[in-house]
């Protein structure tokens, strides 16, 4: 009998399919999609904001701590959509001292650091993505930092992938942001300002949704490999 049942019901929900879905269907259907609740926090850091403009072009009609900012909610989204709790450092167009990112982070115990950046060159035909985690020169095995090469080597691949741009690398640098966090932390540079053709991907929504998506895909797969 509650063979039957499951088979009647099935039948059911198929047929709504074609002629429209019962609340009680539809509710079913949205439960299913729901993502599964990840434990993990994510602080997403929108590079520069308030006084701090970062590379910007009145000429060209751009600014990086704007496009930084656009970039990160849609990281947030991305990661939301995945299940992962997130944080945001700025949610406009505020000044927030570098001490006070790496802070936020810290103060929560988050499990990963993500700042966004937008690169500038006077080179005008340098252009691709490259990432960034701490050069520690005392002891560059420490576990952060071997998990930050990991993140590191996750979302750019991911990046790479969604997007086509061009890859630069997995690079260390010293920082304030992934120098100052107690977790793994990277910095994206997602594309140059500085080359007109880049510029003009970075600007379109869609691109700036692929960089998220990448960059979403890639803190999935690390936590993946973990657990």
């Amino acid at each position: 009998m509650r063979y039957l049942f499951l088979i009647l019901l099935a039948g059911l929900v198929s047929a709504c399919g074609t002629r429209g879905s019962s609340p009680e269907i539809s509710a079913l259907h949205n439960v299913r999609k729901r993502p599964i609740q990840r434990q993990e926090t994510i602080v997403i850091d929108a590079g520069h904001g308030g006084k701090d403009g970062g590379s910007l072009s009145k000429r060209d009609a751009y600014e990086e701590k704007v496009l930084t900012l656009e970039t990160a909610h849609m990281i947030r989204n991305s990661l939301n959509q995945l299940g992962y709790k997130t944080v945001m450092t700025r949610n406009d167009d505020t000044y927030v001292p570098l001490s006070t990112r790496a802070e936020i982070a810290n103060s929560l115990k988050a499990d990963l650091f993500v700042s966004i950046h937008y690169n500038y060159s006077p080179n005008r035909d340098a252009k691709g993505i490259e990432v960034y985690y701490y050069k520690e020169e005392k002891n560059p095995t420490a576990s952060r930092i071997v998990q930050s090469k990991s993140l590191c080597d996750n979302v750019l691949r991911k990046v790479i992938a969604l997007t086509g741009a061009d890859s630069r690398g997995v690079k260390q640098a010293n920082f304030a942001v992934v120098r100052e966090t107690k977790m793994p932390a990277i910095l994206v540079e997602a594309g140059f300002l500085s080359n007109p053709g880049e510029r003009e991907r970075v600007c379109d929504p869609r691109y700036q949704k692929a960089i998220a998506r990448g960059i979403a895909q890639g803190v999935d797969q690390y936590f993946e490999a973990l657990r």
